[in-house]
């Protein structure tokens, strides 16, 4: 996991905690506070779910973009390699042809 996923999830566990202290001491009725509890934990569990997603989309589109730049300079490496290798071969041709 990446650092910024590990800050997500800090954030995320750290407000669940103090939202569920707050609750423990909230002056209300249990039933309303387990209700409260519920919806936020609903909300929370949506939008860690959400963070989550995003973090795999975000790993996904940058795991293409390593992989087409890899291409890529595979790709120049190969031409620059073609090109040298015909430039010592015209040479030596060349060569060959004087002291002939």
């Amino acid at each position: 996991m990446s650092n910024k996923s590990n800050v997500v999830v800090g954030i995320a566990l750290a407000a669940a905690a103090g939202a569920a202290i707050g609750f423990l001491f909230a002056p209300e009725k249990g039933e309303d506070t387990r209700k409260k509890v519920k919806q936020n934990a609903n909300t929370w569990a949506d939008e860690l779910l959400a963070a989550i997603r995003k973090g795999k989309d975000n790993a996904q589109q940058m795991a293409d973009d390593a992989q087409n730049k890899a291409k890529s300079w595979k790709n120049k490496a190969k031409d620059e390699y073609e090109d040298v290798a015909d430039t010592a071969n015209r040479k030596v041709d060349s060569s060959m042809g004087a002291t002939m």
